[in-house]
């Protein structure tokens, strides 16, 4: 009897720590790790998409976020122009990045974030590395009427990216 009871314990201790929560501890911080696949969709030559002769190129992102309820995001990211710019280190090249991203969590609940203008992106011509900041626009389900701000950083090489997000939710 005594250890059917702790056995209980046990699996409603897990259950309690297990579960993912959509926020962190202090409900209003989210704190995600992004991995997954990235498509160049425009910027092309000859049909081919050319992510590092330096003009204006749009691409396609999703995969999954792990963290702060592991969802599903999906994003779209816009880089200007690349060219000199004092964010990045040479022999770097810089670009302004505007992005939309949008989580989707197994409830079907919805989390969508928006690139403001201190938003950019450094390359050497294989490796992207983005820092971005922007606004949390809104949601569905548990983020119906969310406000807040969010910064992160990330990285992509050939099709995959890669980035951590700190969400503020307000």
């Amino acid at each position: 009897m005594k250890q059917g009871i702790f056995i209980a314990l046990a699996a409603l201790a897990l259950a309690i720590f297990a579960v993912p929560e959509a926020q962190g501890s202090d409900g209003q911080t989210l704190n995600v790790g992004l991995s997954g696949s990235l498509f160049v969709t425009s910027n092309t030559d000859d049909g081919r998409p050319t992510p590092t002769d330096g003009q204006v190129l749009t691409s396609l992102a999703s995969g999954i976020a792990k963290g702060s309820g592991s969802s599903l995001f999906s994003m779209q990211v816009v880089n200007d122009q690349f060219g000199l710019d004092g964010r990045c280190e040479l022999p770097l090249v810089g670009a302004d990045v505007s992005a939309t991203i949008v989580l989707t969590y197994k409830d079907g609940s919805i989390l969508s974030l928006e690139t403001t203008d201190n938003s950019f992106a450094c390359t050497g011509g294989v490796v992207f590395f983005a820092d971005i900041e922007g606004i949390v626009l809104g949601g569905d389900g548990r983020f119906e009427g969310a406000t807040g701000t969010f910064n992160a950083s990330g990285a992509t090489t050939e099709n995959r990216i890669t980035a951590e997000l700190a969400i503020d939710l307000n």
